[in-house]
């Protein structure tokens, strides 16, 4: 691995998300998103390819309400932005 950032899926990086200059940020991230759970990553990764989270819930046969929840739970746990 190496330093580098593994991908997320379907091509994705989280590097194409997060500006150069933000290199430990970066790594916060990957850490943060290699802890979730397998549901909580696929979420993760519809709701950052643009799917609403009605359409989430379809998918996996959840609530849009419980979709809502697992990203709210998801951003709590990931390093907040120096921004």
């Amino acid at each position: 691995m190496g330093g580098e950032l593994r991908e997320f899926g379907g091509g994705m990086n989280l590097s194409d998300f997060i500006a150069d200059e933000n290199a430990d940020q970066k790594i916060e991230i990957e850490k943060a998103v290699e802890r979730l759970g397998h549901i909580d990553r696929a979420v993760l990764y519809l709701w950052v390819e643009g799917y609403t989270q009605a359409e989430i819930g379809r998918m996996f046969g959840y609530s849009e309400r419980h979709i809502r929840r697992i990203l709210a739970n998801i951003r709590e746990k990931c390093p907040k932005s120096d921004s």
